[in-house]
């Protein structure tokens, strides 16, 4: 219970076994009551996505609020500042402060982890929504939710879910990739500014995990090569991981509990790899 009567935001927690998820759960079971936060709503301009849908999120809130926490259902596109701030709002008049923001949504199109695609190819909308979905939405997260920590004055954590992507290069994956890379400087950068305030800001990089969204990808990969399954391609992908396998998502939400917890009071501004090894070779 190192979480205990704490406040928690997890945005992109709307897919069932997915790391956001995986992360609401995690802090209610550590004592928090937390706000889920997701699109809920399927966008046309982009086909190939999948975004959680309101009765799975409604769903996810059901689980944390069986473990005997409180628990709210917010429906926000957080990559806009007019639903980032209304979602915030929401979550104070529910609960009455924040204590803890988990970055947790994300995602890209293009040159993004389903697709991939040459920068000589790339068109500038799919940049610019993947770099939406990964950065500005932190970004505007973490300005409105910081405003309601610092006007508490109780402190608080941020805990941004990057990717080892932005560690690797990744030919085809470059909207992706910077847009994770750049989530690092931003990390760092805001754990200075919010310092003064004993607000930390920490993140994680997931390595290959066995969410909904990665299954999507290697559906997408043996599509593309005929005679191959979805367990041939993820098999192959495992062999690139030291130890041998995905991660769970249960796995990274340890990880977001401790960045999350007193556990981790003197860090700040670290980004903690969590890849099973890959970034070790």
């Amino acid at each position: 219970m190192r979480l205990k009567d704490r406040v928690a935001i997890v945005t992109g927690a709307g897919r069932e076994k997915g790391i956001g998820e995986a992360i609401a759960l995690r802090l209610a079971r550590e004592g928090a009551d937390v706000a889920v936060v997701d699109i809920c709503r399927q966008r046309d301009d982009l086909p190939r996505e999948r975004f959680a849908e309101w009765e799975e999120l409604q769903a996810v809130a059901g689980k944390v609020q069986s473990l005997g926490r409180r628990c709210v259902a917010v429906k926000a596109d957080v990559a806009n500042e007019s639903d980032v701030s209304a979602m915030v709002e929401r979550v104070v008049q529910e609960f009455g402060r924040v204590d803890i923001l988990c970055n947790n949504a994300g995602g890209g199109t293009g040159a993004g982890p389903v697709d991939r695609t040459p920068v000589v190819d790339l068109a500038l909308k799919d940049w610019e929504y993947t770099f939406g979905a990964n950065l500005t939405s932190t970004f505007l997260c973490c300005k409105h939710a910081a405003r309601v920590m610092i006007a508490g004055g109780r402190g608080g954590r941020i805990v941004n879910t990057v990717s080892v992507s932005a560690h690797l290069g990744m030919p085809g994956g470059s909207a992706y990739a910077a847009s994770k890379f750049a989530l690092l400087s931003l990390t760092k950068t805001l754990a200075l500014e919010l310092a003064p305030h004993n607000i930390t800001v920490n993140a994680f990089s997931p390595g290959m995990t066995m969410t909904q969204y990665v299954r999507q990808r290697f559906e997408a990969v043996a599509q593309s090569q005929p005679g191959k399954t979805v367990e041939q391609a993820l098999a192959e992908a495992a062999r690139n991981i030291p130890l041998g396998r995905a991660a769970l998502p249960d796995e990274m939400a340890s990880v977001a509990a401790f960045l999350a917890s007193d556990d981790s009071a003197y860090m700040t501004g670290q980004t903690l790899l969590v890849d099973g090894g890959m970034t070790t070779r």
